[in-house]
């Protein structure tokens, strides 16, 4: 089957994350706010549009972030640390991928895979040499 927007579409909770505090100490996150982000469980939605539009909303401590984008083309997205920074999202054969080229300024890329595994959707997201992995469920 073809890679499209509308297998995410919908509501996304998530269920667990591997290797999150790594993942945040390689980003640089101070230890305080790591220990109150372990509590944090992010709700996705996405939406598909007509004119090839896709809208992703993540929503987390209370705080929802919304992203509107065009596969292929490049914008700036809001991230959950109150930055906006370059980034990309394409298709590699079953995944969306989305490719900061520069996340902390050092040009340090940050790339997140994401796929469907049954009626879950499994993300990979890469920062220099540390992987954190999280499951999201259809809610």
């Amino acid at each position: 089957m073809a890679a499209s927007a509308v297998q995410f579409s919908g509501t996304w909770k998530h269920q667990h994350s591997q290797n999150l505090e790594a993942f945040m100490a390689a980003l640089g996150t101070p230890p305080s706010m790591r220990t109150r982000s372990r509590g944090f469980e992010p709700k996705v939605e996405v939406k598909e549009h007509n004119n090839g539009w896709i809208t992703w909303s993540t929503t987390f401590n209370g705080k929802t972030i919304t992203n509107h984008f065009q596969l292929g083309s490049e914008f700036y997205e809001d991230t959950g640390d109150g930055k906006k920074r370059k980034v990309v999202y394409f298709w590699d054969k079953c995944q969306l991928v989305s490719v900061f080229k520069d996340w902390d300024g050092t040009g340090a890329p940050l790339t997140i895979s994401r796929w469907m595994d049954g009626h879950n959707v499994m993300a990979e997201v890469n920062f220099r040499d540390v992987t954190l992995k999280r499951i999201y469920r259809k809610s």
